[in-house]
């Protein structure tokens, strides 16, 4: 396939208010997302309005500040943000309409507890969700205990996650009003990042099991089974050059095997709420909104990182190969088990960053993908094109009153006043 290439604007606005005190915050957050030309002019109703990035309040319960409440629509980041991120690089980035409960002490322990439950509507009767690309509810537990002089962090998490399952038709086989209830999956993950002097590590762990939210007639929903494991090591070769080395594992749904008792599992990991650009390569071949339920992936990367306080660049090299086997698309149907080569390319990712002045900031980023049959089979396309992507960045952000600084300010006026 010979696809024509694309060029287009992306603009994202965004105006921020917070507030705080010493017994609660709240924070506000405005954004319009946009493509250059996507309405006419003169346009008599705003499509695309202002809509709400994050609109929170928390409230502490003591003056110790160790006990808090946040509730409201926010942005939740766990460690690596594997399972939970901002997933700020998309423009709309995520949010959720949570409520966590939390104890922040760092050299105790810090814990959050969390919880959503979603609906289309405030309604009298019935608790149906049909929004779609959502969740109905879940639940979060998160503990992390710092070590070592805080030279070793632990965590640990487990998420309960509910989704909506329905069956509009009755016994006959005609559309009715149907029934539905709720499936719900389980995620249990660590992470552990060790830091000292130059060198630092992490190392983290998922397992997902629990019901897969389908409905099937007879057979009842699958079950699920599935593991993603990683690897990450740093080292600073020379004042501010780092060189980052790391492998990360995914288990995924086999094309080969054809057995019931195989396919009634689900062996795809899903990493629901994270944010995955920032893994497996700036080209986002897997996991940004693609390659769930597939074939899972291996990524092993090297990545050479410069930065001063005047710009910073790097090159990024993954190496991509399934985790489950691919079926030989040139061989018959009739013959289902027969494989092909797990190596499904390598990437590059070349990038560079620079202030423009103060609050302003330019990124251009350039990346190649080289494909392999195993690629073609699974993600369609003609691997012989060349395949590169690119994109350049101006981010201005301008803190328009910052009232701590004023009153700083106002009182170093004031000492200077006096000392004369």
């Amino acid at each position: 396939m010979n696809d024509a290439p694309a060029f287009f604007i992306s603009q994202r606005t965004r105006l921020n208010l917070a507030y705080k005190t010493n017994r609660f915050k709240t924070y506000l957050s405005l954004q319009d997302v946009r493509t250059w030309g996507n309405q006419k002019q003169l346009v008599a109703n705003e499509a695309n309005a202002f809509s709400v990035n994050q609109a929170w309040g928390e409230v502490f319960f003591a003056k110790s500040n160790v006990f808090s409440m946040k509730f409201g629509r926010q942005a939740i980041s766990l460690d690596n943000q594997r399972i939970f991120g901002a997933v700020n690089w998309a423009q709309q980035a995520r949010s959720h309409d949570a409520l966590i409960f939390k104890y922040s002490n760092p050299k105790i322990l810090s814990i959050q507890l969390g919880v959503a439950y979603n609906q289309n509507m405030g309604a009298l009767t019935n608790t149906s969700y049909t929004l779609a690309g959502s969740y109905k509810t879940f639940q979060y537990l998160w503990l992390n205990k710092k070590l070592l002089k805080n030279k070793l962090s632990i965590s640990f998490l487990l998420l309960n996650k509910g989704d909506e399952v329905r069956n509009d038709y009755n016994n006959n086989g005609n559309i009715d009003k149907g029934e539905y209830w709720d499936n719900y999956s389980q995620t249990l993950g660590t992470y552990i990042q060790f830091k000292k002097d130059k060198f630092s590590t992490s190392l983290y762990a998922n397992y997902q099991t629990g019901k897969v939210a389908e409905y099937r007639t007879d057979l009842g929903p699958r079950n699920i089974s599935a593991l993603n494991i990683g690897l990450d090591l740093n080292y600073k070769i020379y004042k501010n050059l780092t060189l980052f080395a790391g492998y990360e594992y995914m288990t995924g749904q086999s094309q080969t095997d054809t057995t019931t008792k195989y396919n009634n599992t689900k062996h795809a990991f899903s990493p629901f709420f994270g944010t995955n650009h920032k893994f497996n390569g700036f080209m986002d071949y897997f996991y940004v909104g693609n390659h769930m339920n597939n074939v899972g992936l291996q990524d092993i990367y090297f990545k050479l990182k410069y930065k001063n306080d005047k710009f910073n660049l790097g090159a990024d090299y993954h190496a991509f190969m399934s985790s489950a086997e691919i079926k030989n698309t040139n061989i018959s149907i009739t013959d289902p088990t027969q494989k092909m080569s797990n190596y499904l390319g390598s990437e590059i990712d070349l990038y560079v960053g620079f202030p423009i002045t103060k609050g302003v900031k330019f990124n251009f980023v350039y990346t190649m993908m080289f494909g392999t049959k195993s690629m073609e089979a699974i993600k369609g396309g003609d691997r012989k094109q060349f395949n590169n992507y690119a994109y350049c960045e101006v981010i201005i952000k301008p803190v328009l009153f910052d009232s701590e600084k004023f009153m700083k300010k106002k009182l170093e006026k004031q000492i200077e006043l006096l000392s004369k």
